[in-house]
């Protein structure tokens, strides 16, 4: 059978982590299919990946819009896909080849465009985020099968889109970790902190349903109790400018600026440094999919304080203590609590590491090449 998959969408924040993870296992666990890959030009895929059954077809430049890789998605790759005579199509971002002539599998990674009603964005992300619905609309309905990266994902899917239930199939994210995970080296001390001092950390990109503000109101109450608590660090790009505004402000009004810090958007080795000697790691967010930041805490062997809405529960299990990421109160109290209890700590971080042992990418890959199949 020839398999054929696009990289040409989903190549930021977790895209990238999916693919560069994904296609190596691919080639481990089925060397009977053929694969074409279609990539931007240079893609260190090409130079990583030397199975014969796999082919790299470099489409574009890499510093391409959005707007020309969707067109050459949608109008040049159906002919690409006549020509090599491909069987199955499987794209990773939401988005359908629409005039497609073979079999199209889709996986959902992406929650945000069924879900952006419910949070006070920017009216331009607003706008491009209603686009980005209709065509995920389109998509499911155009597709022959589903991969919904969660349960929660499946819902959301069933939710928007009843008649598509029989066609959905979850495979969760492997553990995009490497082993042995990277030691902890001496890290950027952004507000003046001394060396080897505690510090708490979460990382997301800005944006309002990453909850970020909630996080900041939670922790400027546990510093009035404690004063003791440990500086609390940001990694992450902006994504919402406005929202981003919004979190800066609050820190500066509210007299944090010497316990918070933004460390910006880390390289994922440097983040996996950052999360090995981090105190806590705090996920406040209200909308993921299969996220790969917890499966990394997790890994990491960090004590993880995380929101209780799905999937967070589903990906952590026994692994985390959940708050109310609507009351800061409670995420205040979630912190403390595991600041303060050094038995729980050794239990979270135990349970994780075990539990992330659950998520790997030859799972991944072998549960794909059954959907592929059908």
């Amino acid at each position: 059978m020839k398999i054929a998959m696009t990289l040409l969408s989903g190549i930021g924040y977790g895209g990238v982590t999916y693919f560069n993870n994904l296609i190596p296992a691919l080639g481990v666990v089925d060397r009977e299919n053929e694969y074409h890959l279609f990539v931007p030009q240079g893609h260190s895929l090409i130079t990583r990946m030397y199975k014969e059954n796999f082919i790299f077809h470099e489409c574009i430049k890499n510093n391409q819009s959005a707007l020309k890789r969707f067109l050459w998605e949608q109008l040049i790759l159906p002919f690409k896909l006549k020509e090599y005579k491909v069987d199955v199509l499987f794209t990773a971002k939401n988005l359908n080849v629409f005039l497609a002539s073979c079999k199209t599998v889709i996986s959902l990674r992406n929650m945000e465009p069924l879900a952006y009603q419910e949070y006070k964005n920017d009216w331009k992300l607003n706008a491009v985020l209603w686009i980005k619905l209709v065509l995920t609309k389109w998509s499911v309905r155009k597709a022959d099968h589903v991969v919904a990266v969660s349960q929660a994902v499946k819902d959301r899917i069933i939710a928007r889109i009843p008649d598509a239930e029989k066609k959905i199939t979850v495979v969760y994210n492997g553990n995009p970790v490497p082993s042995p995970v990277p030691i902890a080296v001496e890290a950027p001390y952004p507000i003046g902190r001394g060396k080897g001092e505690d510090y708490i950390l979460t990382a997301s990109k800005f944006v309002a349903y990453s909850n970020q503000l909630n996080l900041l109101r939670g922790y400027a109450e546990l510093v009035k109790r404690r004063s003791e608590t440990p500086p609390l660090w940001f990694a992450g790009g902006v994504h919402d400018a406005k929202y981003f505004d919004k979190v800066r402000a609050y820190v500066e009004n509210n007299k944090l600026t010497g316990r918070v810090g933004f460390l910006g958007l880390v390289s994922h080795d440097r983040l996996l440094e950052l999360m090995s000697g981090a105190s806590l790691f705090v996920f406040p967010s209200t909308l993921e999919s299969c996220p790969h930041t917890l499966i990394e805490a997790m890994a990491c062997g960090v004590p993880i304080v995380t929101s209780n809405t799905p999937p967070m529960p589903e990906i952590c299990e026994n692994s985390a203590l959940y708050c109310d990421p609507n009351d800061p109160e409670d995420i205040a109290n979630k912190i403390e609590r595991v600041l303060s209890d050094s038995p729980l700590r050794e239990r979270l971080v135990q349970n994780g590491l075990t539990h992330a042992e659950f998520f790997t990418w030859d799972k991944t890959a072998r549960k794909l090449v059954k959907v592929f199949m059908l």
